[in-house]
């Protein structure tokens, strides 16, 4: 169980059961840039983050690399791609997993505003942005420190090891251990 925002904890009692739903819903699951693969170096980079930056909830992480593309439509201009994930969140919430009110608010956050180039003093937020930034290199573009929201992030050293992630496999069940989730 991970402390959340809203005084509740998340709990995420299956977290098999949990990807296995995402993935049944999924439209974008397929995908060689955007699909499971994408979602689960995400959660990988995400792991790397959350150490060195406080305040961070892992299991909104965890949520995010999950949802946040999970609803694309193609791997293109997909504008409301985040939202759609955001919904689909919140559709499992209370099932799959549970967080509560604020969590949830700032996982729909997490998801809907993704891919708007912004950054994030919002601990969690920041991590789930700069995660899934630092997977740019699989499109072959560097990450660029003026967009990634965490100092962690920003270090020379953790762009340069995100581009070596993109060789790396990594299987949810392994994955949702190293988060602390059943």
């Amino acid at each position: 169980m991970t402390s959340v925002g809203s005084g509740r904890h998340a709990s995420i009692p299956d977290a098999e059961r949990l990807v296995a739903a995402v993935l049944e819903r999924s439209t974008g699951k397929h995908s060689s840039i955007h699909g499971e693969s994408h979602w689960q170096r995400v959660a990988a980079a995400g792991l790397a983050l959350l150490p060195e930056t406080l305040g961070a909830d892992p299991a909104l992480v965890f949520l995010f690399a999950l949802f946040h593309d999970s609803m694309r439509l193609n791997d293109s201009h997909d504008p409301l791609h985040g939202p759609r994930g955001a919904a689909l969140a919140r559709e499992l919430r209370g099932g799959a997993f549970d967080i509560g009110d604020t969590a949830t608010e700032l996982l729909a956050l997490a998801c809907d505003e993704h891919t708007n180039g912004g950054v994030s003093s919002d601990p969690t937020v920041g991590v789930c942005w700069d995660a899934d930034r630092l997977n740019l290199w699989r499109v072959g573009i560097r990450p660029d420190p003026r967009f990634l929201s965490t100092e962690a992030a920003r270090s020379g050293e953790r762009i340069l090891w995100a581009r070596d992630l993109q060789r790396e496999h990594f299987a949810w069940e392994k994955l949702y251990r190293r988060f602390g989730i059943r």
